[in-house]
Formats: C-alpha cells, structure tokens, sequence
C-alpha cells in the first residue's frame, strides 16, 4: 500500500467512525421521543432511559476518539508522508491551519455535547432537550472539513444540503441502530401483554411511532444527496469517468438497497411483529439494513477524500 492510499485510509476510517458516532447520538434523542411515552411512569421506561443513556455515552466516547483520530490522520496527510507525526505537528494542523481550525470548532461541538450528557446523567430536568440541541451542533459541524464547505458555488448552500443529508441519515439509521439494540432486543425476551401495556406492546408501539419518521427521513435523505450530487457533478460522464463519480454511483446503488430494505421491513415485516416469530423476522430484517447502510457509510467516507469531478 502506498504512502498516499494509506493517509487515505486512515482519513476515511476516522471518518467513519465519527460519522458513526453522530449517528448513533442522534439516534439516541430521536429514539427516546419515539418510545412510547404512556410508559414514562412505568418501570420498562425507566430501564429503556437507562439503556439509552449508556448508548448516549458510548456514542460520545467514539466521537471524542474518532474526532482525534481525524486530527491524527490529517497530519499523516500533511506531514506524515516525510517525517513522523510527533505532538508538535498535531498542535501544528490543529492551531496553524484553516482545516484545524474548522477541527476545533467540532471538538468544541463535541465537548459541549460530553457536558450535556453530564447534565442527562445527572437527571437534570432539561438535559435530554440540551442533549438533542447539542446533537444538531455536532452534526452542523461535521461538514466544515469536508466537501461542502470548501465548494467553489459557495459554501452555505452545500453546508445546509450535508447538514440536513446527516441529521436524516442520523434520525434513519441511527434510530433503527437503538431500535435493535434496545428496542427488538426487549421485544425478542418478552411475551407480548394481553389487556395492558406490557414490553412487548410498548415495543410494538415504538415501531409503529418509528415508521413514519423514518419514512420521512428517508425521503428527505434520499433528496439532499441527489441535490449534493448535483451540486458536485457538473456532467453525467464524470459519474463514470472520475473516481469520485464512480463511487459516488456504488454508494446510490448500495442506498438503493438500504432503502429497499427499510421498505420491506414497513410493509411486510412490520404489520406481522405481533405474531410469533415477528420479533425475529424484524431484527434479522433491520440488522441486514444496517450492515448494508454502514457500507454504504463507508463509502461515503472514502468519497469525502476524493477530489471533485471539477478538480
């Protein structure tokens, strides 16, 4: 492997893994308004709020390592490929450049993120609205390393496509990622109730709630990547013709197959969760969506490090 497919890599690795990370703590904001609230009382809501905020604090943890992770990698880029990366050249990208700059307006989002969580640990009244509205400025940063933001057409414009392409994706996959890890799991130990909202009833419920978000997100993350591919691809030859249009063609195909998925599991699986063997259908059903989608994450990790059609 090369010097220069190697920074590559190590660029779309932590990027994954940030892109991960917003994901899953917006999943945990949108999936704790989505669960049932006739439960809020009840002793199977007070578990799932436990759960979600394990999920919410994991979920932080990649971030803040994902988020040093790319400084690193940045500075392999830039450096890395003559000499070692060594502490003062980190402090060197992070301090002395304009993409550091835009780094450290994320870690900034990133930590007041941690901050709020403290506050959700805590019991805090507000803390899991302050959790949601410090989840919307970590994914409103996330773009100013990337494409967007350095798009010759202007960057506002592109900046809104990919803020609102990664809070759909977020409220999409990172909510169907809890569904399975808290939601389905509960449901696939418990017996549905007769005559009372018992787990498997609050659970069904939860997916039923869950449905049309997602639908909704979908839509709106299907139309802001044909929008931001059509900001970045000046001519349908450089869809075939260029590396980043290649891929760019991978990703949509593979999107096609998540939302294939995601739709399979709303009009066939989902109306059968009652019966016997429903539960399962569902979370092999969603775990396939999900291993699908985080390729399709990968993909598009790889993708930011390309250079556009036009460069």
């Amino acid at each position: 492997m090369s010097d220069e497919i190697y920074a590559v890599t190590l660029l779309a690795i932590a990027k994954w893994f940030t892109d991960a990370g917003v994901f899953w703590l917006v999943g945990v904001c949108v999936f704790r308004i989505v669960l049932d609230q006739r439960a809020s009382n009840t002793a199977l809501r007070r578990e799932s709020e436990y759960q979600l905020i394990q999920h919410g604090l994991w979920a932080l943890v990649v971030l803040v390592l994902a988020t040093f992770a790319r400084l690193y990698a940045q500075t392999y880029s830039s450096f890395g490929l003559d000499e070692p990366v060594t502490a003062e050249l980190l402090w060197l990208v992070a301090d002395q450049t304009r993409w550091g700059g835009r780094w450290t307006v994320q870690l900034a989002a990133v930590v007041f993120a941690s901050a709020v969580m403290a506050l959700v640990v805590s019991r805090c009244r507000w803390g899991w609205r302050l959790l949601a509205v410090a989840a919307v400025v970590v994914v409103g940063t996330i773009p100013m390393t990337g494409h967007a933001y350095a798009y010759i057409g202007g960057f506002i414009g592109a900046m809104s496509l990919q803020v609102g392409h990664l809070l759909a994706a977020g409220v999409w996959i990172g909510t169907l990622l809890l569904l399975v890890l808290i939601g389905l799991r509960q449901l696939f130990q418990a017996p549905v109730g007769q005559g009372n909202l018992g787990l498997g009833v609050l659970m069904i419920r939860t997916v039923d709630r869950f449905s049309p978000v997602a639908l909704v997100a979908a839509v709106v993350l299907t139309l802001t990547g044909v929008l931001t591919a059509v900001l970045y691809v000046d001519d349908f030859e450089q869809l075939w013709e260029t590396p980043y249009g290649r891929l760019l063609l991978a990703k949509m195909g593979l999107f096609g197959v998540t939302a294939g998925l995601g739709a399979y599991n709303w009009r066939m699986v989902r109306p059968k969760l009652a019966e016997p063997g429903g539960a399962k259908r569902l979370r092999y059903s969603a775990t396939a969506e999900l291993l699908v989608a985080a390729t399709v994450l990968a993909l598009t990790a790889w993708l930011v490090h390309l250079p556009m059609p036009h460069e």
